[in-house]
């Protein structure tokens, strides 16, 4: 508002002083006083806010100048919200400094200076440097975090960044390494620009063959306020929908009637060459084309590895590819064709299910394991998703399906009851199934308000993305406003859904 205040003050001086002396006279003239109306708009991310202030123009000898609508439009100064835990800026430390400030956070849970790398790959370059007194660069040992666990880079990571660092994860030789450069004065004349640059471009890669590609994070302020970053590329590089994941609509792009249109959907659209084995494939590609993976480092992120090839009993795929704090894991070695899901606990939009046959794949055996995403609920309650079907008989053929995985209180009818119970489709689910639901599903379903722990570069965009709320709702809920400074360990209440 005072912002508001000095920009009404400065378009009334100027409005006046074009009356006075617009007619390059030298002597003053006498001013007669007719209204204008200057319209101040104030966004507010979602909404609106319009006030009308009445002011004077001032006319020539009684002939009124013409009326102008001058139209004040305040956008929010950042795009988000300032990530808990962000330092003030690195404007007085050195990266020396910014380094052992991430130490501090870091505790005793990992030794930085035991980790750190005396020569490290620049990959724009094409050589190996000696980095031990580079104030531009530093490169870890976290060979801990290499897939499927690199979800457990996710605090690290952003501590770095919190503390003023872009960070990239790289793989290379079997080792698994954390590559930290320091967004200080000079690091953009320096060899280790390119690393610094593209991190804050949407899909950018720095030129280095060895890069992991994980989810990028939002900047504290100040690197904005530097110019590492702007806000128009932030809002094009972030995309936090609040929104409940409409998987129903993604997945019917993928449909195809006949295996000749399977097989070219999978190798075109979803990238994997088998139409009759890309149960996997096709639900991880329909689950990041909502962006309904949580925000979090992972090796999810890129490619639909963790899908592919999968059998969480030997392998631990899928799930092992998550951080266990975002999802609940419900198992049971009861056949799926056939089970009570009414009685026993029915599924959710957003659940993903995978049924065991074999431990191991026979080509002579018509048992087949499969996974398949639960993409919506019909007005019956039936359960529904986009799945590849294989036929055997009477025929031969494949396609990919919208298809009524079952109805509660029906245990005959639906895929999985019926064409998945070995009629004309082979059998899967004989050993049991697993059922991998997201935390926001457990929450969105159960109509109760929740505690939550803020996390390291948190903001309220970033809480309301995961657990699908709005984010005003979150911050009327905790008499915050969207821009609050969150603090990492704070408590805050998830509102009734």
């Amino acid at each position: 508002m005072k912002r508001l205040m000095i920009s009404i003050a400065v378009l009334f001086f100027l409005t006046c002083w074009r009356g006075i002396y617009g007619t390059g006279q030298n002597t003053a003239t006498v001013l007669n006083i007719a209204p204008i109306s200057i319209v101040a708009t104030i966004n507010s991310r979602d909404e609106q806010i319009e006030s009308v202030k009445t002011l004077a123009t001032p006319t020539v000898e009684n002939k009124p100048v013409e009326s102008i609508a001058i139209k004040i439009t305040a956008e929010p100064r950042y795009a988000f919200g300032n990530p808990a835990g962000c330092s003030q800026g690195n404007q007085t430390l050195s990266s020396a400094e910014m380094l052992a400030n991430v130490q501090k956070e870091l505790g005793d849970e990992y030794n930085l200076s035991e980790r750190r790398q005396a020569y490290v790959w620049n990959g724009g370059l094409g050589v190996t440097v000696d980095a031990r007194d580079d104030p531009f660069v530093f490169e870890f040992a976290f060979n801990e975090f290499q897939h499927p666990l690199t979800y457990r880079g996710d605090r690290v990571i952003t501590i770095f960044l919190t503390q003023g660092f872009v960070v990239w994860l790289r793989a290379y030789q079997g080792n698994f390494r954390l590559l930290a450069i320091p967004m200080i004065p000079g690091v953009m004349e320096s060899p280790w620009a390119q690393y610094v640059s593209a991190y804050w471009q949407k899909n950018g890669l720095p030129g280095d063959e060895t890069i992991y590609p994980v989810m990028k994070k939002l900047p504290c302020h100040w690197v904005i306020d530097q110019g590492y970053v702007s806000n128009e590329i932030l809002q094009d590089m972030f995309s936090l929908p609040w929104n409940l994941p409409d998987y129903m609509a993604a997945g019917q792009q993928y449909l195809a009637p006949t295996c000749k249109e399977a097989y070219q959907v999978s190798r075109e659209k979803i990238g994997y060459s088998d139409a009759s084995t890309m149960c996997g494939p096709l639900s991880w590609t329909i689950i990041r084309d909502v962006n309904g993976f949580p925000y979090r480092i992972g090796s999810w992120y890129a490619t639909a590895n963790a899908f592919t090839a999968a059998n969480p009993k030997w392998n631990g795929q899928p799930w092992g590819t998550f951080d266990p704090e975002t999802f609940t894991l419900i198992h049971t070695d009861d056949a799926l064709p056939g089970y009570d899901f009414q009685k026993c606990g029915n599924l959710y939009q957003g659940d993903l299910v995978y049924s065991y046959a074999l431990m191991f794949y026979d080509p002579n055996d018509q048992r087949f394991d499969h996974i398949f995403l639960v993409a919506g609920v019909d007005e019956n309650g039936s359960r529904l998703a986009i799945s590849n079907m294989v036929q055997n008989s009477p025929h031969k053929d494949c396609s990919i399906s919208e298809v009524v995985l079952y109805t509660p209180g029906d245990r005959e009818t639906g895929v999985i009851n019926h064409e998945w119970n070995g009629f004309g489709f082979g059998k899967t689910g004989s050993s049991g199934f697993d059922i991998f639901r997201w935390d926001w599903v457990t929450y969105q379903n159960g109509g109760k308000a929740l505690d939550y722990t803020v996390r390291w570069g948190d903001t309220c965009e970033t809480i309301a993305f995961d657990w699908k709320i709005s984010p005003d709702q979150l911050a009327a809920a905790n008499h915050l406003t969207l821009d609050a400074a969150l603090t990492p360990g704070d408590i805050l209440t998830l509102p009734e859904p």
